[in-house]
């Protein structure tokens, strides 16, 4: 028996505000496209079940146009693929009251064989697979441990779908907003699969748990997954041998190696730039990010800002780091020496509110104050 595992689909993301042709942003109709590849991709494989471990949308009231074409393909999907769907909410679903209700369920009453599940941990069991499948979608955590969550003897397979942080991936150290899940709580072990949402990345967290990650790069620090496949798991339950499907049309992300511009003049770093910017194949159809190391404050103004607009106008998205060589502030260690450590953010923002002008109705003190506490927070 095989099974499709997805994940973090995010429909409705925005980025850039770069528009096509009928204006549509195109970081919006990436995500559709990757989803549409998808969906294709699981109908060739025609799988006995498909699980959506959560964020099926990146806000809990998408636009018309995004619900529209979802709907639309997963119609278009049921023509070749019967397969059953169950997806859970996450925490991109979440809205701040029950009576709000949740945008999921119009899957659930518009495209046959589909099962959604909101708030609440819940066993949803298939009896012509012998399978039950145990839900614990981002609204359920708060209940997590106070659930006695263990497999369903009377059926063959049993299959969890969770959406959160698992407590024993490293790389999810300070990744997002989600409670940590522990394994002991959902007896890991257990299970035939336990098929995670949450983490943008395809992780094995065990032989039997997985993340299947994001179907297009959407979080806020898309250079970290820059060189990342996007797709989803496909899991046989009788082998327990999975296989992660790579999509092709996520969009192309290049994370320039850092250049250090250290004694470099303004005429030599614009060389480098335009150099190291007619390398890349298509920027058209690409999102680029380039830094710039211990740059000269005289240098930084006699970069080529015109050229420079010219490929921010001609790239998806092309951002440029720019690291003064005044970012450098002197510490003393606990023996008196001088010691060169990077300038943060709250360095940056001392500075700044030092020679900001605010209005004379204003308290000073206080709105420093509140801008501390306000970075402090984030």
């Amino acid at each position: 028996m095989k099974i499709v595992h997805l994940a973090d689909l995010h429909l409705g993301y925005k980025a850039y505000n770069k528009m096509d042709k009928a204006g549509f942003n195109l970081r919006e109709k990436d995500v559709i496209r990757a989803f549409q590849e998808a969906l294709d991709k699981i109908s060739q494989i025609n799988p006995d079940l498909i699980v959506i471990a959560g964020d099926i949308f990146h806000k809990p009231r998408p636009s018309n146009t995004t619900l529209l074409l979802s709907i639309k393909l997963l119609i278009k999907f049921r023509e070749t693929c019967n397969s059953p769907i169950i997806m859970i909410s996450g925490n991109h679903e979440a809205v701040k009251s029950v009576e709000s209700g949740s945008v999921l369920t119009i899957f659930e009453n518009v495209i046959p064989r589909v099962k959604v599940i909101n708030d609440i941990i819940q066993e949803v069991p298939i009896e012509h697979l012998q399978t039950s499948v145990t839900c614990v979608p981002h609204g359920g955590l708060a209940g997590l441990e106070k659930t006695s969550l263990t497999p369903n003897k009377d059926y063959k397979y049993n299959i969890m779908v969770i959406h959160g942080t698992y407590e024993n991936c490293p790389e999810l150290a300070g990744y997002g907003n989600g409670a940590l899940i522990k394994g002991d709580d959902i007896s890991q072990s257990q299970w035939d699969y336990v098929a995670f949402g949450h983490y943008h990345s395809y992780t094995k967290l065990a032989e039997n748990t997985f993340y299947a990650g994001a179907i297009e790069r959407t979080t806020t620090n898309i250079w970290q997954e820059a060189k990342e496949d996007k797709g989803f798991i496909v899991f046989d339950l009788e082998t327990k041998i999975p296989e992660f499907i790579k999509l092709s049309s996520p969009r192309k992300v290049i994370d320039l190696k850092k250049i250090s511009c250290d004694n470099l003049a303004a005429e030599d770093i614009n060389k480098i730039i335009f150099e190291e910017i007619d390398k890349i194949i298509n920027l058209d159809k690409s999102i680029v990010r380039m830094s710039l190391d211990n740059i000269d404050p005289v240098a930084i103004r006699n970069l080529d800002y015109k050229r420079i607009r010219e490929i921010k106008k001609t790239a998806v998205h092309f951002r440029l780091n720019i690291i003064k060589k005044d970012s450098q502030i002197a510490n003393s260690t606990e023996n008196g020496e001088l010691v060169d450590k990077r300038k943060g953010i709250s360095d940056y923002l001392e500075e700044e509110l030092k020679q900001f002008e605010l209005s004379n109705s204003l308290d000073k003190c206080k709105f420093n104050r509140l801008a501390k506490e306000y970075l402090e927070i984030v």
